[in-house]
């Protein structure tokens, strides 16, 4: 089922209920199936042939998630890009994707414009949410009221979204997602979640992401999706409680600041059922912080562009043992597999690790198929032995969680021993004074590398480099302490919230032969 289908089939059990509200506006499944017909209907009329490319540039919009499923429903592929990347990265993103096409929101006009000055040839249909020079709006777009567009052909195989991956171990790639990853990635995710009925969700990551897969799945069940456009805390918190929310998915990130706020006690959170971190592993404490804050409704998923999670969860009854949090060895996993995937760890060989013993975490299933777009090298490497590999270091418990120990270029070899750095950043983080920490390695001329640190403190907090190694020692042993703490006001995050540790590390590597 494609997701097209999962929208109307939602529209006919449940005609009246609210697809998606964002502020003042709700718009029901039975009228958002109305306007999606009228955006395919324009693009067919246009000539528009399925497969086509059609990039997208939006910010969490009611108007925008109504034209992405009309895309869908013309047969058309989205390219979305997210609109908090800087306008060179997501330029060069677009120049390889190659779209016909573009649909942005004015919020983004600038974007936009570097967008179509570079892309000369790209065609733009309209903005989004209000006229802009010669583009009309997509309500003027868009073909008349009750106007039906010519169903696509049903293949399960069929392009659907271009996908890049988040380039924060390198330049982003693309990977093209058919309708049948998509329907893998839903049915996995409503499993995990043990979700059958409609649910409210709160959208406050981007949606063209990992927070789309979230919606693309609940609609299947006729949820209704509440987009908020910007993750202010206050916000979020109060969101939670007005809307009675029972879904939600954050980075770690945000919900280091939903913690922090002075209004996180304001509100009440009883009908969450569901609060979902991934994009990043979250540290022990806040973690902890956090099941007391908002109840036992924490989830850990893993994903990857390439592979659209969740590969692995972990629920929120695995978060607790009685009352009490579970272990640490438990809150620092992502879990097991999903319903829909092998994962395993696996050796430089070839060969299955033992339990405990490091390796690449790998899966097998029908969504990490796809290739890199135009990069053929890149997809045969990922898909060596018959499996997909993450390029992330992880071990396996006897009971077939995996616990993240690092991205596999992230390891830092000092004296020949294998240090993982996020093994040192969780410890780092469970000081109270330490928001977030980022641990790689710099060129050192006697070990090879030493451990280095890049600290952002919480609002109003500060600690002196020597209690943090000292911590380190004392918790991990000498090996991994960090040689030097630098501290920073913010670290440097990509546009869905991730470290970017190559920008910190590149500038200690530079004119220098090796990059390890």
């Amino acid at each position: 089922m494609r997701a097209i289908d999962a929208l109307d089939r939602a529209a006919h059990a449940t005609p009246e209920t609210p697809f998606v509200v964002q502020g003042d506006v709700a718009v029901s499944y039975a009228r958002a199936v109305v306007i999606t017909h009228r955006i395919a209907a324009r693009i067919q009329a246009m000539g528009v042939a399925p497969g086509t490319r059609v990039a997208f540039l939006s910010p969490n919009d009611w108007r925008g998630l109504l034209f992405m499923y009309g895309v869908w429903r013309a047969g058309g592929v989205l390219v979305p890009v997210n609109v908090r990347n800087s306008a060179a990265m997501n330029a060069a993103i677009l120049q390889r994707h190659r779209p016909s096409a573009l649909v942005h929101h004015s919020e983004v006009s600038d974007l936009a414009a570097r967008v179509k000055a570079e892309l000369p040839g790209l065609q733009s249909w309209c903005c989004l949410d209000r006229e802009e020079g010669d583009l009309p709006c997509l309500d003027d777009w868009m073909a008349p009221e009750g106007q039906r567009a010519a169903d696509t052909v049903n293949d399960p195989l069929a392009p659907w979204t271009l996908y890049s991956t988040s380039g924060t171990t390198g330049a982003s790639k693309g990977v093209m997602h058919t309708h049948l990853s998509n329907y893998v990635t839903s049915m996995d995710m409503l499993f995990a979640m043990q979700v059958h009925a409609p649910k409210r969700h709160l959208v406050v990551a981007p949606m063209t992401h990992f927070a789309g897969t979230f919606i693309f799945a609940l609609t299947f069940t006729g949820s209704t999706h509440v987009l908020l456009d910007k993750a202010d805390p206050l916000t979020i918190l109060r969101t939670l409680e007005e809307q009675r929310i029972q879904v939600l998915f954050l980075p770690p990130t945000v919900i280091y600041m939903l913690l922090a706020s002075p209004a996180r006690d304001r509100f009440r959170y009883d009908t969450l059922e569901h609060f979902v971190y991934a994009a990043a592993p979250m540290a022990e404490a806040p973690l902890k912080e956090a099941l007391q804050v908002f109840g036992p409704v924490m989830m850990n998923m893993y994903g990857q562009a390439e592979a659209i999670g969740p590969i692995t969860a972990l629920s929120p009854g695995e978060h607790l043992a009685g009352d009490a949090p579970a272990p640490s060895a438990i809150l620092r996993s992502i879990g097991g597999p999903t319903i829909s995937r092998q994962v395993r760890v696996m050796r430089e060989d070839g060969q299955w690790c033992e339990v405990g013993e490091p390796g690449e975490v790998v899966l097998r299933d029908w969504v990490s198929q796809a290739a890199y777009l135009d990069d053929a090298a890149a997809s045969e490497a990922v898909h060596r032995h018959g499996w997909y590999h993450t390029g992330d270091v992880g071990a396996v418990d006897a009971q077939g969680r995996i616990t993240l120990l690092d991205r596999k270029k992230d390891v830092i070899i000092t004296g020949g021993f294998n240090v993982y750095s996020a093994g040192v950043e969780q410890c780092l983080m469970t000081h109270p004074a330490v928001q977030e920490a980022c641990v790689f390695g710099i060129p050192d001329d006697k070990w090879g590398e030493a451990v280095h640190a890049v600290i952002e403190c919480k609002p109003g907090a500060s600690v002196q480099a020597s209690a943090l190694q000292d911590q380190v020692r004392q918790q991990l042993g000498a090996l991994n302490a960090p040689k030097a703490i630098e501290f920073v006001a913010a670290l440097p995050r990509s546009a869905t919230g991730k470290v970017l540790k190559r920008e910190l590390r590149a500038r200690y590597w530079q004119g220098r032969d090796r990059a390890i």
